[in-house]
């Protein structure tokens, strides 16, 4: 009884798990106002909020297959598929069924290797504090991705469609995505997916969060807790933390789309919205404001 009292006691917090990692995405997309992004009061012409919302839904039960995969490398069982197929099926199950646009390739791409991480620390009994939980799933990927997961990332990839990632790319190494022999090259040079996300890191945000180990997420995390911890509104605080983000760097996609100096401009108007959130009813009018000019400029 004590036995089987355990295996239910682990299946209930993995399933939690699985539920707080998808959460995330379902809070991250309601929340309001989110200057220049998909919320609850804007679509985008290809992707629309309720997109989002299945894109969650969906994610959930590929982030559980990715914490019981973490629990068998932690038993010492290799395997052929670890990440790839997570990713890919995310990706392509999301849109099949919401009918929208590429939700979640960069989020189910950060949250796969942090699913396989949770299996592997509970197995162990290790303690999940945050940042070894960040630098386990990096090290995770890095010794135990396989060809199998490079070639499923690419097809994720090529069903999401990017319209920044182009068949005239330079790729070096690394086949193009549209290479219709990715496949062959793949295998052919022993590529994994920690070899592409390697490569990639040079210029993909998300690629290199990963590669060093999440040190956005981990800022950003303990920024939305202190935010949290202050006034307790999750959607007051999503809108803060990435008001916060916007104000550190320039965002990738708003300059390979729009150009440095566009992305330039956000960010010097998020480092002004950034001053004024502990006054919230007048901060709050500023950032709508400026989620309408952002959305008007298309």
């Amino acid at each position: 009884m004590a036995g089987i009292k355990l295996i239910m006691n682990l299946r209930r917090r993995l399933g939690l798990y699985a539920l707080y990692l998808s959460s995330g995405l379902a809070l991250e997309a309601a929340a309001y106002p989110k200057p220049g992004n998909v919320h609850r009061l804007h679509d985008f012409t290809d992707i629309r909020f309720e997109d989002f919302l299945v894109a969650s839904s969906v994610s959930q039960m590929h982030l559980l297959r990715g914490l019981r995969r973490g629990m068998l490398l932690a038993k010492g069982i290799r395997l052929v598929n670890v990440y790839g197929d997570l990713i890919r099926d995310v990706v392509i199950e999301s849109m099949r069924i919401s009918g929208g646009g590429n939700t979640n390739l960069g989020s189910s791409l950060l949250l796969a290797p942090l699913s396989i991480a949770l299996g592997y620390l509970r197995v162990n009994n290790y303690e999940v504090e945050l940042n070894n939980l960040l630098i386990t799933a990096r090290d995770l990927l890095r010794r135990y991705s396989t060809m199998n997961d490079a070639i499923n990332y690419y097809k994720a990839v090529r069903a999401a469609a990017p319209s920044y990632i182009k068949a005239t790319d330079y790729t070096g190494e690394m086949p193009n995505v549209w290479d219709p022999e990715f496949i062959n090259k793949i295998k052919g040079r022993g590529i994994t997916l920690w070899d592409v996300l390697s490569y990639s890191s040079r210029y993909d945000l998300n690629s290199n969060e990963i590669v060093q180990g999440y040190p956005r997420s981990l800022e950003l995390t303990l920024y939305l807790l202190s935010r949290l911890r202050i006034h307790g509104e999750w959607n007051r605080a999503v809108v803060e933390t990435y008001i916060y983000q916007l104000s550190r760097e320039d965002d990738p996609v708003i300059a390979r789309k729009y150009g440095s100096e566009t992305a330039a401009y956000v960010r010097n108007e998020a480092r002004k919205l950034i001053q004024c959130i502990d006054d919230w009813v007048m901060c709050e009018k500023e950032v709508v404001r400026f989620d309408e000019k952002l959305y008007e400029a298309r």
